[in-house]
């Protein structure tokens, strides 16, 4: 057995059971006022601390689930918050959950502190705590020395981070993430995940990932759901027995990780083909 192939397993033997369920959808479906049924039942659940990655054909509707999760539209069926996850801990103020779109949201005329601190306005947190928070993510992902700069002075690595901090600045319960870190190349985005998995595990946060890309959804999901085209359901949900302190490079280097590629590989293409 290879080093990395035993982190690996060291990791996952760690894992444990899951946590206390944070989200639950149950039959949920949606059916848009113009007649285009877009959800036809899913239902999933995201335990705390989890990262959840969907995957599927493309306009099944990943995005109408993120409307839904997010309140913007009223489903058919239930999305549930479970009550004893929603407490604030450790004195920390949170918001419910944030959304990091594909496009990029960072604002030109904001240094990159002032961009990871606006949705801080919206907290009752004191100054000294939210000058605080945004120092000590910045930090996490490299970019202290970057705090004064404006988005057009940064490479796109850079920007996608600060992108994703101004999702993680009011510590969300969930954090949804649409498709994030597409535009990026292998190499950094590899580095980008590696940020994400380190903020998830010492927040506490559980994410919600929409991806295209299966190597990301292995690489940083405890668990991968396959949708159906559309009106979408979960055809599948896979465990990813990777651990929660996986190291992303090493990872990808594993048997285990081809392996998981195939599967998953296999269960998406069952639903693509069924579009022709």
């Amino acid at each position: 057995m290879t080093e990395a192939e035993a982190l690996v397993h060291r990791e996952a033997d760690k894992g444990g059971n899951r946590r206390e369920w944070l989200l639950r959808l149950e039959d949920v479906k949606f059916t848009y006022p113009n007649g285009l049924q877009a959800l036809g039942g899913v239902s999933l659940e995201v335990a705390a601390g989890e990262v959840v990655s969907l995957v599927g054909p493309s306009g099944c509707g990943k995005s109408t689930i993120i409307s839904l999760v997010a309140g913007l539209n009223q489903p058919d069926g239930a999305v549930s918050w479970n009550p004893d996850g929603l407490a604030d801990v450790d004195g920390h103020s949170r918001r419910l959950l944030n959304v990091v779109f594909q496009k990029n949201t960072v604002m030109p005329w904001l240094t990159v502190e002032k961009n990871v601190a606006f949705g801080l306005k919206y907290l009752s947190i004191p100054a000294s705590e939210k000058k605080r928070r945004v120092s000590t993510l910045l930090e996490m992902v490299g970019l202290d020395e970057f705090r004064t700069a404006h988005p057009n002075e940064l490479s796109g690595g850079m920007l996608r981070r600060v992108a994703l901090l101004t999702g993680v600045a009011t510590y969300p319960k969930l954090l949804i993430l649409d498709e994030p870190f597409s535009a990026l190349d292998e190499p950094t985005r590899i580095l980008v995940h590696k940020d994400l998995l380190r903020l998830a595990r010492e927040l506490d946060m559980s994410v919600l990932l929409i991806t295209h890309d299966l190597g990301e959804a292995i690489s940083l999901s405890d668990q991968v759901g396959i949708l159906t085209k559309r009106p979408a359901r979960v055809a599948e949900l896979h465990e990813i027995p990777l651990g929660r302190d996986r190291e992303v490079e090493q990872v990808r280097a594993t048997p285990t990780y081809q392996e998981l590629y195939q599967t998953l590989w296999s269960g998406l293409w069952k639903q693509i083909g069924r579009e022709s």
